[in-house]
């Protein structure tokens, strides 16, 4: 067990959100939790690595979008590979409590009742995870006592945007408070007047509790919601299970904490301070990055002449920004989203009119990731696309045979295997190789460095399977 660890601490994270105010980074099929935002980790990879330190891989139990399973078991797997051991995948978003109705059931039979669960959004921040450790040892305490125990981060202005927790009296354990109330995300004035009273806290989302008595309380104020998750998994009793997704797509949405939390008298609150932030717009990715002196927040191949106070995110090209404050400028493979950084609404609309339209960019990347690596179309028109592949190490494609296109590949970086009816010939950098359409082929990297190609296809069939449909 590792130094510091809580021997019955069963880490769940939540990683079945689709956001919409960070496009066009976050899509639906690649939101935000899976995106590096910040720095070269994902938010998912940073919130697996940060509870590490409480537990040990084998005991993370995590809750995901069935079509972002490649994604999750991919971007855990590089953290440790035993994190991808438990994954449960929902075929279809049933919110909050349906997802840690799930995690209970299925923490129940794989660890016991007495399992501590503490559960965790896959995609906030924190920049301090000292005290939200120490918060976490104090709360198992109450845990332990059939409390079910949030996590109230300290404000630091009136924010409108979160829910709060009203503080009761301290309980007979160190570090512990009594909830009074929980307030749904305020105007302005209250927000003003809650955090001059000093005793209200925000939600940070977080949860501790024993399995068992998140299912005692949800058969006590949700049994629409337990009973319907209980009936979606099948092999009840055994690990691992599978979820049945007709019925799942019956279980009533609510979050959990209408659906338990504001009803249960037995909640308690830990105050902590570490540096938390849900990262839910531009706005708060702003916040939290580094600034130059005249305030913007620079990422990329970016130069700004008179700029102040802007988010300016280049990907793939220059960005070159002059005389304008206070926007986000995000550059990527096949969008460019300009708006006030403050304004996440406009955003949210903004992708909402996307899809209304049929847009794809609303929806999926250019750079889609798969099994055995990556790809990005780079140019595309009537019967020919053009596409960067990137191959792992050691990875290798399925075995193909197109009807109704021909592939032609350059190798730009590492060692292509190329196997064929004649045999596997070896490709290295500057070598042009050809698939013909009815030919089997089978692509893979022999070697210890990433395979990069430059693909073209030409044809009328030229399309993969879209990732939704490789969820499995």
């Amino acid at each position: 067990m590792r130094s510091g660890a809580l021997a019955d601490l069963v880490p769940v994270i939540l990683a079945g959100g689709s956001g919409t105010r960070l496009w066009p980074v976050s899509r639906a099929a690649f939101p935000k939790h899976l995106v590096e935002l910040t720095g070269e980790s994902s938010l998912l990879q940073a919130t697996a690595s940060r509870l590490l330190a409480l537990a040990s891989p084998g005991r993370f139990l995590t809750v995901a979008a069935a079509g972002q399973a490649i994604l999750v078991r991919r971007q855990l797997a590089l953290v440790d590979p035993a994190l991808a051991t438990h994954l449960l995948l929902e075929p279809a978003p049933r919110n909050t409590a349906a997802a840690v109705a799930l995690a209970a059931l299925y923490a129940r039979d794989a660890w016991g009742g007495e399992a501590l669960l503490w559960i965790c959004p896959s995609d906030h921040l924190i920049a301090d995870p000292a005290p939200l450790r120490a918060a976490v040892v104090a709360g198992a305490a109450a845990a332990r006592a059939g409390h079910l125990v949030t996590f109230g981060i300290e404000p630091t202005r009136p924010e409108t945007g979160f829910g709060y927790i009203a503080q009761g009296d301290p309980l007979d354990l160190p570090g512990v408070r009594g909830v009074r109330r929980f307030v749904e995300k305020p105007n302005l004035s209250v927000a003003e007047a809650m955090l001059a009273a000093g005793d209200h806290l925000w939600n940070s989302g977080m949860f501790l509790m024993r399995a068992s008595t998140i299912l005692e309380e949800l058969e006590a104020h949700a049994p629409d919601i337990l009973a319907a998750t209980r009936d979606a998994m099948s092999a009840a009793g055994t690990v691992p299970h599978t979820i049945d997704p007709e019925r799942f797509g019956r279980v009533p949405s609510l979050p959990i904490d209408k659906a338990v939390m504001e009803r249960s008298q037995r909640v308690a609150v830990v105050p902590c301070d570490p540096g938390w932030s849900d990262v839910g717009s531009w706005q708060a990715i702003w916040e939290i990055m580094p600034k130059d002196p005249a305030g913007n927040a620079l990422r990329g191949d970016v130069v700004v002449a008179g700029g102040r106070g802007n988010l300016i995110r280049a990907e793939h090209r220059l960005v070159a920004v002059a005389g304008v404050d206070d926007l986000a400028v995000i550059e990527t493979a096949d969008a460019v989203m300009v708006a006030p950084k403050a304004d996440a609404d406009a955003v949210k609309a903004l992708v909402a009119r996307l899809v209304e339209a049929g847009r794809p960019e609303a929806l999926v990347h250019a750079r889609e990731v798969r099994p055995w690596g990556a790809f990005t179309v780079l140019a595309a028109g009537p019967g020919y696309m053009v596409r960067e592949v990137e191959i792992d190490p050691g990875a290798a494609l399925d075995r193909q045979r197109h009807a109704g296109r021909d592939e032609h590949w350059t190798v730009v970086g590492g060692e292509l295997a190329l196997e064929s009816a004649d045999g596997v010939a070896r490709h290295a950098v500057g070598a042009a190789v050809t698939a013909a359409r009815g030919q089997t082929h089978r692509l893979s990297n022999p070697a210890g460095e990433t395979l990069r190609l430059i693909e073209v296809r030409i044809g009328s069939d030229l399309d993969d399977v879209p990732l939704a449909q490789l969820a499995g």
